[in-house]
């Protein structure tokens, strides 16, 4: 992996592929190139597979220039389903052995230092040993903090200074072997093998509610999509305010103005510069809000410091502490809720967290594009999410649980400048636009995203945003928005009809439904109408699947769907759309397209 100084990921295209397979193995050799603001580099890689299932995997980055670098290194990737809190046995730089554990709980900070090698069941009976070789130690970390569905190895350490140069003319080398011990019985889940929903009982969570997110700058341009919103009624309107980017009175006046035409309330996030007395930052912002007449349902406030990559605690950094902001907020908004959290990922509040006794409510956000970009990962980080509310939950006291505003792009970057500026509809690292949004894939991700909150009891998830690169509806933008962009008339996102059918669901009783297969096809369940139920499949893969309901109340329902089938009338033509409630069906068995949902409507 080679990462720029903002920890943007490059992906250099593979030159001069050679395989050779034999009795005795297989090599497989080639080259690349970076050549990137921050520098050029060139690599040369080998990989090496042995009968017994050993492998190696060898590389040397030359610098053809200076190249500014957070990483450049390999990384190994270790998966949380069967490993999570199961043991491992380091071996250290010094030759010292430790035998500890994979975290069950999300560690903040890593796990292992000074790596040299590492051994651990991937299955019963059988063990794995990764040993790393290069000029520094290797350290793990704990990438479920950013909702990756993995711990990862990598190179170099963070307590070494980055971002640091390769020389021009310097070369890089590492190389990684992976030994296999023992034997075991794996057999393998057929990827095409139907799969079984099985509907149950009345949950102990209630559905959630439902927000949506409005970015800083997007607050007045929402307006224009004001009947929308109202038509999807969400419970709160997630608006930021940030006095180191100017705004004022002006653009909470926006924001109040957004609400009236909506009717929906604001949790307003207020960024505290911390660079007068804090209580003094906020008394201006709360006699602003009061000239501008709104008044939030609720407020969160951090310190701007903390939006930030850090390692380091509050009091390192010299910046007032949760007490002072928390207190200050209080006084100057006197009984609105006040909620205690961050605007980005997990990991900042996993990292610098308030004490319960000091917030109403807890918050972070999420964001599936911070290391692996490709579709499959992407999805993979739904996995992740009962190991972060579990971990949440350990932080808050009991306290009610908010997450959000989130989506599959990243709302802002605490590890760099900015986000990857995604002109060509890429699948990126740091993507704040991301092309898979305004898709299918889209509408399966946030279904699979809500499930499993609703899953965990949170009690409001906040999603996208009315317009713009998290947007439910279609508005002409910097970049460019395939198809869409054909249109001459208004029209939304596949995911839009998910986030209203979700909205309109809050508060009611979550009933079980358990897919067989989680990862994928993912199930969601509620009560309907009087005594009725309403049962939700997603279809997470890029391949069709087949599924069986057991447990039914009958075998028929009335049958709904979001697929390839319908996309345009989904997008064109929504109000007709979402009043479509379907024909009556059996719905024993069905088959789902590529991402796509089926919503099954059972009646008393």
């Amino acid at each position: 992996m080679v990462r720029g100084p903002g920890w943007e990921t490059f992906h250099p295209a593979i030159t001069g592929l050679d395989v050779h397979e034999g009795p005795a193995g297989f090599r497989i050799s080639y080259g690349g190139r970076i050549d990137a603001p921050c520098g050029r580099l060139r690599l040369k890689t080998a990989i090496e597979g042995r009968p017994d299932g050993g492998l190696n995997f060898e590389v040397a980055c030359e610098a053809l220039s200076d190249f500014n670098t957070n990483r450049t290194g390999f990384v190994i990737l270790h998966p949380i389903a069967g490993v999570a809190g199961q043991p491992c046995r380091i071996e250290k730089v010094d030759g010292t052995i430790e035998d500890t554990r994979f975290p069950e709980r999300i560690m903040a900070l890593q796990p292992f230092f000074d790596m040299r090698a590492i051994t651990h069941e991937v299955a019963p009976g059988l063990a794995v040993t990764c040993r790393m070789e290069g000029e520094d130690p290797w350290e793990c970390e704990d990438q479920r903090n950013w909702s990756d569905a993995s711990y990862k190895t990598y190179y170099r350490p963070l307590r070494l200074p980055f971002p640091y140069v390769v020389a021009k003319g310097s070369t890089v080398r590492q190389r990684v072997g992976l030994t296999v011990e023992g034997a075991a019985r794996i057999t393998a889940p057929k990827g095409d093998a139907p799969i079984t929903v099985e509907l149950g009982g009345t949950a102990p969570e209630a559905m959630p509610r439902i927000g949506l997110g409005v970015p800083r700058h997007q607050a007045a341009p929402s307006l224009e999509v004001a009947s929308l919103i109202r038509t999807i009624r969400p419970h709160v309107l997630v608006c930021s305010h940030d006095p180191n980017e100017g705004h004022g009175e002006r653009e909470l006046a926006a924001c109040q103005r957004l609400s009236a035409a909506t009717g929906v309330p604001v949790q307003l996030e207020i960024v505290v510069p911390c660079i007068r007395p804090v209580g003094e930052e906020i008394a201006e912002i709360a006699a602003q809000a009061t000239r501008a007449g709104l008044r939030p349902e609720s407020i969160v406030a951090e310190q701007a410091r903390l939006l930030k990559f850090t390692l380091q605690t509050i009091e390192a950094l010299g910046i007032p502490g949760f007490e002072e902001v928390y207190a200050a907020a209080r006084r100057a908004f006197p009984g609105v809720t006040l909620g205690g959290g961050v605007f980005s990922n997990f990991t900042e509040l996993n990292r610098n967290h308030p004490k319960p006794v000091l917030f109403d409510y807890v918050s972070h956000t999420t964001c599936a594009v911070v290391h692996e970009a490709d579709d499959r990962s992407v999805m993979e980080t739904l996995e992740t999410i009962p190991s972060i509310i579990r971990s949440v939950r350990a932080l808050a006291g009991g306290k009610p649980y908010r997450i959000g505003p989130s989506a599959i792009g990243m709302r802002q970057n605490p590890y760099g400048n900015t986000t990857h500026d995604n002109r060509d509809n890429g699948r990126h690292s740091f993507n704040q636009q991301d092309p898979r949004h305004r898709a299918l894939f889209g509408a399966a991700f946030t279904l699979g995203y809500v499930a499993r909150m609703a899953d965990g009891g949170v009690d409001v998830v906040s999603l996208g945003a009315p317009i713009g690169e998290f947007g439910l509806a279609f508005r002409r933008m910097d970049h460019p928005q395939p198809w869409f962009d054909t249109l001459d008339r208004q029209a939304v996102f596949p995911l839009y009809h998910v986030v209203a059918g979700l909205a309109a669901a809050a508060g009611r009783k979550r009933l079980v439904a358990e897919s067989s297969a989680p990862s994928r096809v993912f199930a969601l369940s509620h009560a309907h109408g009087l005594a009725g139920r309403l049962v939700w499949l997603t279809n997470l893969t890029a391949s069709a699947q087949e599924v069986t309901l057991a447990n039914t109340p009958s075998r028929q329902a009335r049958l709904g769907r979001l697929d390839e089938r319908n996309f345009v009338s989904a997008c064109t033509a929504p109000e007709a759309f979402a009043a479509a409630e379907g024909e009556l069906a059996d719905v024993s068995r069905l088959d789902l397209p590529p991402y796509g949902i089926a919503r099954l409507a059972f009646d008393a």
